[in-house]
């Protein structure tokens, strides 16, 4: 009987040793990633006329398993600006990224313009991720 007791005792304690490291080794595991994905790479305005800006809005979504951080967004000029609704998201979730380009930056010069906006993330496997617009800018 003795035997029996000082056997379900060592039992006991082994298990409670056992969750005790496997809680430890998962709480030492560093957090899963969140994931950003545009909705596209590249979007193309058409003919524009250079009186007035036009704005597109595109999604970014965090397909990861955790959450994600946008930690910036920026355009390579002037002319465009973008912005998002939100810089923090959940697994799943998805916020507006508003994209506006003004010919009046230019002061209305005609052609055709190709712009980047970039978006910078705490995604460890894509941590830029870029839009390429383009746009014909007319005359009204």
């Amino acid at each position: 009987m003795k035997q029996k007791r000082i056997a379900l005792t060592l039992a006991a304690v082994g298990l409670v040793l056992l969750a005790v490291s496997v809680g430890i080794g998962y709480a030492s595991r560093p957090p899963t990633p969140g994931k950003l994905e545009l909705s596209t790479t590249a979007f193309d305005f058409g003919s524009v006329p250079n009186t007035q800006p036009v704005s597109q809005v595109f999604e970014v979504r965090n397909v990861g398993r955790g959450p994600l951080q946008i930690t910036g967004v920026s355009t390579s000029c002037g002319c465009t600006t973008a912005q998002t609704a939100s810089n923090h998201l959940a697994p799943g979730e998805a916020t507006d990224l508003t994209v506006t380009y003004d010919p009046q930056a230019h002061d209305g010069a005609l052609g055709e313009f190709l712009r980047v906006v970039y978006v910078r993330s705490d995604d460890p496997e894509m941590p830029e991720a870029s839009l390429t617009i383009r746009v014909a800018v007319v005359e009204p």
